[in-house]
């Protein structure tokens, strides 16, 4: 074919440093903004004139923190905000009602709302948006022409063909594309040959969007004359979906997308895998919609009409070894045992789920679309002498082997699950891996080998780079928090960037780093790495130029701030500091501690940049037993002293309190002091680090000394409300830092307001929160809270679970983070001899008006709980299980829990825990309970795993 996809590694880079502007993880465009000001980020974006008069007009804004991440992904939610306010829409939450996974207190319900009445979106399915899905190029393209209403013309007009990777584009998505070129709304990416090609898989960021939010608002004019030339009689255009597939309502009344939808597992349109009754969204999990929109060419004819004018796909179902040569579509394995050698596919490349955990080969084969790699086991999926573009592995559970070896070049590599990737001495380019955010968390992933390029986005996962394996460039972004890196012996990374904190351990060695966050520790490897300055910083400051220090063990933070073109950074942490004479005062990142009257010079080095500030010790009253301030504690909001003397009756006046925010002196507003404790108005700088100094006024008539604490600007809040939707108030939750952290050391309390909100100031980092239990009213259930630097999260939500009655049976579930979606089902016995079902269709079951079970809340969105109440007790046997109904990872890495409450108590009756290990079982057989006729009540363990429905098959 004439293709040569290998690369020398900096060409590798280079392509990828182009892809990766769209490659990248989201923000939202809602809460976590805040609009006005000057964006700190936007002077190297091809969009910054776009952002900018958007921003005037109040269309989007940017972050907190003053940027605007141009270069972040877009998901539906923010697109639905942008297009609503483009299209000067109504917000209607009540009609984004249907969708499970848009709650009415969302701040993009009535965006979402919105684009409903318009027409322009339906959803992914009957049921769900998937609001958090980011935006493939494709995806915006075709939402902008539907806002056009110019999706119906752009069908009739004869698509253009002078886009090289048209035919990449999903037959749904074609014509959109093909009329948004022709009209010069969307643009092409422009190759050496002087070719365009339009990558219509990439994730849209949020510059393009930007762009082309702008194009639609101030030119539409121009380019509706545009259309007109290309179709002067445009009929209307009334479509209402991204593939517009035909529904299709199963037995148990359950509408969802149909076989050639493009929402289908496998990419011929045969459903392999597909959506199994009805999948609630669209993202790539047990109901069988990975590869989204890729699908639906109805047995491999492209454009879905069954007339042979496109070349057939190729499927492959049975072991054995095949070379198939030339293949101008995509190829599918779906068999385990299969070797594939001396075949070119211009095309796709999907290696199925089918695959299990057995082994497929690939010898010379090359592959100029994307390779998924979905099945395969432990020793599994074998590449020799082969060229692939972009492969993205993904396995559910994790349990999957690529090695990569004998001459095998390969573009890019994404993970989206836990995987172990390998590379032989003999293998050839390898191009970046991109751990993408998507992968599970606890999951794992192990690279084994030398890679040049590695970008970690996955948050609380176990990376291990194993002995003797190198990374090149290993960048960890700002989504990674608390990822851990194991490094065993011998193995190195030659240079790492992190934007987030995570912790490395091992017998490995990290050579260089340039840390961008403060708390990442190297404590964990036999040595440390060398601390690179930031080179975009051009000069420092630093408070205060000099200090006196009036007592032993008193201390005082030095800030030194990097200046920057795009905005000041705290560099205290990162700076290598000094004393000239430690007997008088030693220092510890900026902090300095007198130990006795003299004067020294403190020093910090930070790459090119040296300063010094003279300090001065003078202890007052030396040898007397006179109150020194001993240590202070400091929150956003309070500073706690203490004193290593008797001090009574002191006032503000004896005080002189400092602070210093973004590299200068401030003034915190309403300082008020009593009894050990100042309080100010909190700080609304979210990320910074506020550094806080107290001393002894300059009389020093009660006591003396001074003491220096710092508080990231961190943390998380959400709303707490009870199973009917109604504020809690007055709910204490206190936090512990770590996932699933249920006992130990408390970080922090915080307590919901009147209406159910509350918000908590942390260090970066992930944190339980336990809210309910004994004294409350409430069982005892937990939340997970993330206080990242980059976003201020005030979506942490949770529902607190009311203490069953006396004579009620409350059944709680809860989990991980993924699955986004499990689902709780109750079979049992009716007042009539029958049997009832309790899911989220049939929340009830009813009796003469009076509810005797209900499904209370349905949570589809990680973490739970989802609470069924058997308000009467009915004589007979019931059935719980738990259905893996949406979301990647599995119900055995889910962390499923279920308790199971008896009357008015607090703590669990009854509690189970999903088994472990690998597999991807979608039904969890939890327990039996039967109720005799005496009312004695017996639980029966049952545990088990099947992909069997136990409605359908009684037995199971």
């Amino acid at each position: 074919m004439g293709l040569r996809l290998l690369h020398k590694k900096i060409s590798a880079v280079l392509v990828y440093a182009m892809i990766l502007s769209i490659i990248s993880t989201h923000y939202a465009f809602a809460a976590a903004e805040s609009g006005g000001g000057t964006l700190s980020d936007i002077n190297q974006s091809y969009a910054k004139a776009e952002i900018t008069e958007l921003v005037n007009r109040g269309i989007i804004s940017g972050f907190s923190d003053g940027t605007f991440k141009p270069a972040d992904s877009v998901t539906r939610a923010q697109l639905a905000k942008i297009l609503s306010l483009s299209l000067n829409l109504e917000e209607d939450a009540a009609a984004a009602a249907g969708f499970k996974d848009v709650a009415a207190s969302k701040w993009y319900a009535g965006y979402v709302g919105a684009l409903v009445n318009s027409g322009i979106s339906q959803g992914t399915s009957a049921t769900s948006f998937s609001p958090d899905k980011t935006v493939t190029r494709e995806e915006l393209a075709v939402f902008f022409i539907r806002a056009f209403g110019w999706e119906t013309a752009a069908k009739s007009l004869k698509l253009d063909e002078s886009l090289s990777d048209l035919a990449k584009v999903s037959d749904w998505a074609q014509a959109s594309v093909s009329f948004a070129y022709q009209i010069g709304f969307i643009k092409g990416i422009a190759g050496k040959d002087g070719s365009f090609r339009f990558n219509p898989s990439g994730i849209a960021d949020r510059q393009a969007l930007a762009r082309l939010a702008f194009e639609f608002i101030v030119n539409k004019a121009a380019y509706a004359d545009k259309a007109l030339l290309l179709n002067p009689d445009k009929p209307e255009d009334t479509t209402t979906d991204e593939t517009a597939p035909p529904k299709v309502k199963d037995d148990s009344g359950f509408v969802y997308w149909g076989p050639g939808s493009g929402n289908d597992g496998k990419p011929d349109g045969s459903n392999n895998g597909g959506d199994n009754g009805g999948d609630k969204d669209d993202d790539s999990d047990n109901g069988g919609d990975q590869g989204g929109d890729q699908g639906g060419d109805n047995g491999g004819d492209q454009d879905g009409d069954d007339d042979g004018d496109e070349p057939a796909a190729m499927d492959i179902t049975a072991p054995g070894e095949y070379s198939l040569g030339n293949v101008t579509g995509d190829v599918t394995i779906s068999s385990q045992d299969v070797v594939l050698k001396n075949t070119t596919v211009d095309g796709d490349l999907w290696l199925l789920g089918d695959i299990g955990s057995g082994n497929v080969t690939l010898d010379h084969v090359t592959v100029t679309g994307n390779t998924w790699v979905e099945g395969g086991g432990p020793n599994s999926i074998h590449v020799a002498n082969s060229i692939l573009a972009t492969v993205f592995v993904n396995k559910s559970d994790g349990s999957i082997r690529l090695v990569l070896e004998d001459g095998t070049n390969v573009q890019q590599i994404q993970l989206d699950s836990g995987a172990i990737l390998e590379t032989t001495a003999a293998v050839g380019d390898i191009g970046p891996v991109d751990i993408s955010r998507s992968i599970p968390h606890n999951a794992a992933v192990t690279l084994n080998g030398a890679f040049d390029s590695v970008m970690v986005h996955a948050e609380q996962i176990a990376i291990t780079l194993a002995a003797g394996s190198t990374v090149g460039d290993l960048n960890v972004f700002e989504q990674a928090l608390n990822t851990s890196f194991h490094l065993a012996e011998g193995s190195t990374v030659s240079h790492l960037i992190a934007d987030a904190i995570v912790s490395f351990t091992g017998q490995g060695s990290v050579q260089s780093a340039q840390l961008n966050v403060d708390g990442i520790s190297f404590d964990g490897l036999s040595g440390k790495p060398v601390i690179e300055a930031d080179p975009t910083v051009i000069s420092t400051t630093y408070t205060p130029a000099e200090f006196s220090l009036s007592a032993v063990g008193a201390t005082r933070q030095i800030v030194l701030t990097g200046v920057k073109n795009d905005g000041n950074k705290d560099i205290t942490s990162f700076a290598g500091w000094s004393s000239d004479d430690p007997s008088v005062a030693q220092v510890v990142y900026g902090d300095v501690k007198a130990v006795s009257d003299g004067i020294t010079y403190i020093k910090a080095d930070y790459g090119d940049f040296h300063i010094q500030v003279p300090v001065t010790v003078s202890v007052y009253k030396p040898g007397e037993a006179y109150p020194t301030l001993s240590s202070i504690h400091v929150t956003n909001g309070t500073i706690n002293v203490d004193f290593n003397g008797d001090v009574a009756d002191e006032t503000a006046a004896d005080f002189a309190v400092t602070a210093v925010l973004n590299g200068t002196d401030y003034e915190l507003n309403n300082l008020q002091y009593t009894e050990g404790q100042f309080t100010f108005d909190p700080v609304d700088s979210y990320g910074s680090t506020l550094y806080i100094t107290v001393e002894s006024n300059a009389d020093k008539t009660r006591f003396a000394g001074s003491q220096s604490d710092s508080v990231k600007l961190t943390g998380f809040g959400g709303h707490i409300k009870n199973v009917a939707g109604e504020s809690v108030a007055g709910l204490d939750i206190i936090f512990r830092k770590g996932l699933d952290k249920t006992d130990g050391d408390i970080a922090g309390t915080a307590t919901t307001d009147a209406y159910g909100n509350y918000f908590i100031y942390l260090q970066p980092g992930i944190y339980t929160g336990e809210l309910g239990g004994e004294g409350t009213g409430y069982i005892k259930t937990y939340l997970i809270g993330v206080a990242a630097v980059n976003v201020k999260n005030t979506d942490e939500d949770q529902t607190a679970i009311g203490v069953p009655n006396a004579s009620e049976t409350r059944i709680v579930l809860t989990w991980g983070k993924d699955p986004h979606d499990l689902d709780s089902h109750l079979l049992g016995p009716t007042l009539d001899g029958g049997r009832f079902h309790t899911w989220y269709v049939e929340k009830e079951y009813e009796h003469e008006g009076e509810t005797i079970v209900d499904l209370d809340l349905d949570d589809v969105s990680s973490y739970g709980p989802e609470t069924t109440t058997i308000r009467r007790d009915i004589n007979g046997t019931y059935k719980f299980y738990v259905h893996h109904f949406s979301g990647t990872s599995t119900l055995r890495a889910s962390g499923a829990r279920i308790e199971v409450f008896r009357g008015a108590v607090t703590e669990p009756t009854q509690v189970y825990t999903v088994p472990e290990g690998t597999g991807s079982e979608i039904y969890w057989i939890v327990f039996e309970m039967t109720i005799g006729e005496n009312g004695q009540i017996a639980f029966e363990e049952v545990n088990e795993l099947t992909n069997a429905d136990p409605l359908t098959n009684p037995g199971t």
